[in-house]
């Protein structure tokens, strides 16, 4: 039981919300109309007279205090009261104080938890003009389309989209769709690079195109999402971008569009999601599902770059989301193979200044090695990860990084031209294998030759060891 030392509009809210998680709630008042209020309400009551002791037995059935009376006074005389009494293993008491000038008061008094209102009023602030913001740039997307509409337009990602991006652009196919504009999805690279992909691909009945087939005379409007600049998303030079959504750092002087909108989040999906709540859109539990996914994947489960509209977007689609869908995707994390790959990774990788690089040799699934590269780069003492496996005739390459000066992305598209891009922190490619080496698969010496045309061109580029090769 939760048990409130007072009351007031804060602490009314508090305990409803409490209520609707299932938690009990009790107040403990010194006003008779409040406690006919709050009983009214439904909440247990127990009316306090100051001049008498405070009753023991309630402080003894509660988990924890809050003491939330706006009256200083009170809250303070309360405070005394039971500081007296929680002896041993009675519960906590977070206070709620005006602002920050009674909190090293509140804290000396015995409350181990002592919230100023202040902070909760200009965080509410800041979140709900976040929100002012979100509804600004919803209208003006809007009214885009809608002058737009009976037009079609083509959805572009990155390079090798991961799952926030599919699912970023199935919502903003959703969005157009609602305001008159059709719109199709394209990509560049390989769509099977994470495991989620393909289910989720099947369930959002997501049609992608082959960016080099499309035919762009068909569109009136092109959109980039989850990327922002035409070298991560092969958009071609002479194609003007009409709207580009991104969650990523980008320099504005990089950036070209009619419509743009880069904040930055853990994810592009928490922005898109915005978008159709804002814009009055369905959203169905799939999609919900499929959002949700984005922002635990590319947020590395709530480890990298997460924000507060994150969280809070996340917990929204939970109430949304089809959750059999939503644990399917996140139990096609890591693959059986990905498992034994692993193991097999771990006595074969290598530790080069703070760079993990791991050969797989042959993989069945190519899915596999993003996955190892993300767990590579949870290791202790590594900044960065270099993972890759041979799979039909194409080496499949995963790129991770926690230093904030390199560009993964742009250091691959150096290395592998035409075969490889990505983001600052997360990159991909699929090269051929004869434009890396000539040594068969067969041949004793494949391994180490495909480690030099891989690893230790990432490493001297790295600066980690010297760009010359030893004679063959």
């Amino acid at each position: 039981m939760y048990l409130m030392l007072g009351t007031g509009d804060v602490g009314l809210e508090v305990a409803e919300r409490l209520r609707k998680l299932g938690k009990e709630v009790a107040f403990a008042v010194t006003d008779s109309r409040q406690a006919d209020l709050l009983s009214g309400r439904g909440f247990k009551v127990e009316l306090w007279d100051p001049s008498s002791p405070f009753p023991v037995q309630l402080l003894q059935q509660a988990e924890a205090l809050v003491l939330v009376s706006q009256d200083l006074a009170e809250a303070e005389r309360m405070l005394e009261e039971v500081r007296g009494l929680r002896k041993g293993s009675l519960p906590p008491l977070l206070a709620l104080v005006p602002d920050e000038l009674f909190e090293l008061d509140f804290r000396t008094g015995g409350a181990e938890v002592v919230l100023p209102l202040s902070q909760l009023v200009s965080e509410r602030l800041l979140a709900a003009l976040e929100d002012l913001e979100g509804v600004r740039r919803e209208r003006e997307l809007r009214e885009l389309l809608l002058s737009r509409r009976g037009g079609r337009m083509l959805v572009v990602t990155q390079i090798n989209p991961d799952p926030d991006a599919l699912a970023s652009a199935a919502a903003l196919k959703r969005y157009a769709r609602a305001f008159g504009v059709e719109a199709d999805v394209a990509c560049a690279g390989e769509v099977g690079g994470y495991p989620q992909n393909r289910v989720m691909r099947n369930l959002l009945e997501l049609e992608l195109l082959d960016l080099k087939a499309v035919d762009f005379e068909r569109y009136a409007l092109y959109a980039l999402v989850d990327v922002s600049t035409r070298s991560n998303s092969a958009l071609p030079e002479r194609i003007f971008p009409t709207v580009v959504i991104d969650h990523h750092s980008v320099p504005a002087s990089e950036v070209q569009g009619k419509f743009k909108d880069l904040r930055i989040t853990g994810a592009a999906s928490t922005l898109l999601a915005k978008y159709l709540w804002f814009g009055g859109v369905e959203m169905d539990p799939p999609l919900a599902a499929a959002l949700a996914v984005g922002i635990v994947t590319d947020t590395l489960h709530f480890t990298r770059g997460v924000t507060p509209m994150d969280f809070e977007v996340f917990q929204r689609l939970l109430q949304k989301a089809d959750l059999d869908l939503l644990r399917s995707l996140q139990s096609s994390l890591f693959s059986k193979e990905a498992f034994d790959l692993l193991a097999r990774s771990l006595r074969r990788a290598k530790l080069v200044g703070g760079c993990y690089t791991a050969n797989l040799g042959e993989v069945e699934d190519p899915d596999s090695v993003p996955q190892i590269a993300d767990f590579l780069l949870l290791r202790e003492g590594v900044s960065h990860a270099l993972v890759y496996g041979l799979h039909e005739g194409m080496v499949r390459i995963s790129a991770r990084t926690k230093d904030k000066s390199l560009h993964l992305g742009q250091i691959l598209r150096e290395l592998f031209p035409g075969f490889a891009g990505g983001h600052p922190g997360m990159a991909a490619g699929s090269v051929p294998l004869r434009q890396l080496t000539r040594v068969s698969p067969q041949n004793p010496s494949f391994r180490a030759s495909l480690d030099r045309a891989v690893a230790r061109r990432f490493l001297a580029k790295l600066g980690l060891v010297s760009g010359r090769r030893r004679g063959k």
